[in-house]
């Protein structure tokens, strides 16, 4: 895109009104007028005008006549932000899949690619899996790496953003070793940031349920392990060391359980726990005809009294050791998500109940609805959020000028 000269005066006004008028057309998410534009700005019709024509020059719109209206006269023009002028792309690289989305400058999913990670042992390998995929997914969206605005990883474990390293990474051996920003920048262009998957689970979230006002929201991911994403005012919460909502580890029992890879808490209402608990209470010894935990929250969806007494517990237990959380953090809105998520309403009302009796003032529950998808998107989120940062945010304009 094109840039002008660094400086004050005038040249930095008609930055700061060209970036009012393309936040006002990327919101507007659909063709409009000049005078919508005035009307959504506050600006005048030569001031909104002339914003265009600079937005133009830079390669951020693009204008077309409007065939509704009136064929009387000049024709009226409408104008639309340019979403394809650039495309980001959002990774979720965990011990059992690699998902890989690239999307348009509006958010729109341009090619998503999917791989199995699940036979790779160490670090490197899952690794090149992911290199692999991100790369299948930008060949099926026809972009170029180099061309690319942002890359946003998400990954199991603790991780430092600002630094762009992960510290720990039970799950994935190895995984903490890799100089994952290095082995990444030299084969894609733009920024590469790395996330916490359960942090960026929650950025998508705040999104999909259209929260953005809620002050304090916590999104619960569910499955094998467990690991909650904190927003508080709009933004992620991480703590002093890259930390924060590692619930997975909590250990109620009165004696500290030995650290193994799995936490104390994820050992007592993870899925393994609902599939070994279904199976005392079925009197199965054998692990192999061991139910799944799958198979245990489906059959509680349909009724099934056995596996209804199951979920309880396991809420029973989730209750318990989500509360002090929920007692400290007072969140407006809690949403479930992950693998045992798929329990459905069963599962909520189960939970609600538990948390009746142990939370002064219980909040809001919801269950996700985005299933694995979840941290892509927030990947994705993450992406463009540096996008708007650093090429759209008036702070930019002004620098550009």
């Amino acid at each position: 895109m094109a840039t002008v000269s660094r400086g004050n005066g005038p040249h930095v006004l008609r930055q700061l009104n060209a970036a009012a008028v393309l936040d006002a057309l990327r919101k507007a998410g659909a063709p409009v007028r000049v005078a919508d534009l005035m009307a959504r700005t506050g600006l005048t019709r030569p001031t909104v005008t002339q914003a265009l024509s600079l937005l133009e020059t830079e390669g951020w719109t693009v204008a077309s006549p409007d065939e509704t209206a009136s064929r009387m006269g000049r024709p009226a023009q409408l104008v639309r932000f340019k979403a394809d002028a650039g495309h980001v792309l959002g990774v979720d690289v965990g011990p059992h899949k690699v998902l890989a989305i690239v999307a348009d400058l509006d958010g729109t999913v341009i090619a998503e690619q999917r791989a199995d990670t699940s036979a790779a042992t160490v670090g490197v390998e899952v690794m090149a899996i992911a290199k692999a995929t991100m790369l299948d997914a930008l060949h099926q969206a026809r972009v170029d790496p180099q061309k690319l605005f942002s890359v946003a990883l998400g990954t199991p474990g603790v991780v430092d953003a600002g630094r762009g390293t992960v510290l720990l990474a039970p799950s994935i051996p190895g995984w903490a070793s890799i100089p994952i920003v290095k082995e990444l920048s030299g084969q894609f262009g733009g920024p590469i940031f790395i996330e916490n998957d359960v942090n960026l689970a929650a950025l998508a979230e705040q999104s999909h349920q259209a929260v953005e006002s809620t002050d304090t929201m916590v999104l619960v991911q569910w499955g094998v392990r467990i690991g909650a994403g904190i927003m508080i005012g709009g933004r992620l919460h991480r703590g002093a060391a890259s930390a924060a909502g590692e619930v997975g580890f909590i250990d109620l029992a009165e004696t500290p359980t030995p650290a193994g890879n799995l936490g104390a808490f994820e050992r007592t209402v993870g899925s393994e726990a609902i599939a070994e608990l279904a199976a005392t209470r079925a009197g199965t010894t054998n692990r192999a005809d061991r139910p799944s935990a799958s198979a245990v929250l489906t059959a509680a969806a349909n009724g099934d009294p056995a596996a209804l007494e199951v979920l309880d517990e396991i809420a029973a237990r989730f209750a318990r050791g989500i509360a002090p959380m929920l007692m400290i953090l007072d969140p407006d809105l809690v949403v479930i998500g992950g693998a045992v998520a798929r329990g459905g309403p069963v599962l909520l009302d189960a939970v609600n109940r538990h948390l009746q009796a142990r939370a002064m003032l219980p909040a809001q529950l919801r269950l996700s609805e985005l299933g694995d998808r979840a941290v892509t998107l927030g990947a994705v989120r993450l992406a463009l959020n540096d996008v708007q940062e650093r090429l759209f945010a008036p702070e930019a304009f002004a620098n550009r000028a």
